[in-house]
């Protein structure tokens, strides 16, 4: 008999927060192929993650539906309005249009929704699901470290300004660990982004984030896009006592173990594959901040000049208006040792023997990226979990350090970044830090191998999405 399961998957439709979700959708419709899916985002996530030639090849239980982005008509395919804007307008709307695409798959499976799946920032499903009377399971795709920041927000913000724990100054406050909050004793308050300790932040992302301690659990389930194999027991032990029940998928959009590499031809238009089988064995430094973050025009030319003074071979992927930033002869001298490229295939990369160090804005995925690649890191955070994931790799697994003057890893300095690239590729902590990367990849491999607690975990996702 067909099963009249029906569970729609709500996803924000925002830089790398798609990918994962889309992948979990997978693997569920692989696990539960008489459940139907429904995947509802904005038509541009939509069309990268499941091109229109190629949707007669998803599972027959999966369904892709477009909600609307919330954009003006003149500024739909654009990129003039800064992504927060378009985050903002997106929010704004996005009750009403999530509850008509979700009357379209009803209409479209002829069963109704048996289940909500909602990225958790899309903290408006709580509402929709219990006016549905279904349950809601929320997914969370940054560090559970942020997650649990935003569950402690208030007490964050009274210490942020002084108002408890026996009225402790600010700046004490940012120089000692926060003991006090369950969970959260290996971090500063530094690391905790700014935009959620802002009572007065009008940005709709902000707020949403706010409210997960008030939101979340009421939740069916709270699914977490990683291991929990990779952080601090107490952190693990306060979410699970915050949360009906905490299931963790491991990291969505990275393999452990990595796939067997194909050859470096393929799929490589700046041939930085085949540039990197050039080198010896663990000799490249490998430079990239992701798609937004953006170094200062000072700092790129302080790295360009740690580079260049320590002589380390490099592949930097660096935006194409930042190459003016570069000192003056820059390329010329290290042509024989270094590549910018615009863009590089970052997950091959790290994975190349060749890699010896990734320097790196500390963005979730790249950090796990960079662990399944076996490469130690130098970090240098800018916004959101940034600074708390740099905080995981520099103390909590002892696989990297900070790239500037001071040991926080603040702005790019030439002299802090020498000391970086000495530590990492030149010294015996850097030795150990090769080893404990190497431990750590092992653990998180059985994690997510047969028998170990992530497929645990998705096990009791699927019973609960097909019970429902």
């Amino acid at each position: 008999m067909t099963s009249e399961k029906h569970v729609a998957v709500l996803a924000f439709p925002f830089t790398s927060h798609p990918p994962p979700l889309a992948n979990l959708l997978r693997k569920l419709a692989e696990a539960a192929p008489d459940v139907r899916f429904s995947f509802l985002c904005t038509p541009q996530p939509n069309g990268d993650l499941f091109p229109p030639s190629s949707r007669a090849q998803l599972p027959p239980n999966v369904g892709i539906y477009d909600v609307d982005d919330g954009l003006p008509a003149g500024h739909r395919g654009a990129t003039r309005l800064h992504p927060r804007k378009q985050g903002d307008m997106f929010l704004k709307q996005a009750p009403e249009s999530f509850r008509e695409a979700i009357g379209a798959a009803e209409r479209d499976a002829r069963r109704k929704v048996s289940c909500l799946l909602s990225h958790a920032f899309l903290v408006f499903a709580c509402e929709i699901a219990e006016e549905m009377g279904v349950p809601w399971v929320t997914f969370w795709v940054p560090s559970p470290c942020f997650l649990s920041a935003c569950v402690h927000v208030e007490v964050l913000g009274r210490l942020r300004h002084g108002t408890s724990c026996g009225g402790v100054a600010v700046a004490e406050a940012d120089d000692k660990a926060l003991e006090m909050v369950p969970g959260l004793s290996l971090f500063r308050m530094s690391d905790i982004p700014d935009e959620i300790l802002q009572d007065q932040n009008t940005r709709m992302v902000p707020n949403l984030l706010r409210q997960m301690g008030r939101v979340l659990p009421r939740a069916t389930a709270v699914v977490v896009n990683s291991f929990e194999e990779a952080n601090p027991p107490p952190l693990v032990a306060d979410l699970k006592s915050k949360f009906k029940i905490l299931l963790h998928m491991g990291c969505l959009t990275v393999q452990f173990p990595p796939p067997s590499p194909p050859p470096s031809s393929a799929s490589d238009d700046t041939d930085c594959l085949l540039w990197l089988d050039a080198r010896d064995p663990r000799t490249v430094a490998y430079i990239c901040f992701g798609t937004m973050a953006m170094p200062s025009p000072d700092e790129v030319s302080a790295l360009a000049d740690a580079l260049e003074s320590t002589g380390t071979p490099f592949l930097w992927s660096l935006k194409e208006h930042m190459m003016e930033h570069l000192p003056k002869g820059f390329l010329e001298r290290t042509e024989a040792r270094g590549k910018i490229v615009p863009w590089a295939p970052q997950s091959r990369v790290l994975s190349h023997p060749a890699c010896d160090v990734y320097v790196t804005h500390c963005g979730y995925n790249s950090v796990f990226e960079s662990v399944a690649g076996g490469v130690p890191m130098i970090c240098k955070p800018f916004w959101a979990d940034n600074a708390m994931n740099a905080r995981m790799v520099k103390e909590w697994w002892g696989i990297g350090v900070g790239a500037g003057a001071g040991a926080e890893g603040g702005m790019i300095t030439k002299g802090g970044m020498v000391k970086a690239l000495e530590v990492v590729l030149r010294s015996e902590e850097g030795k150990a830090m090769r080893k404990k990367v190497g431990e750590l990849r092992a653990r998180l491999a059985e994690a997510a191998g047969p028998g170990g607690s992530v497929g645990a975990d998705f096990k009791a996702l699927v019973d609960l999405i097909s019970a429902s």
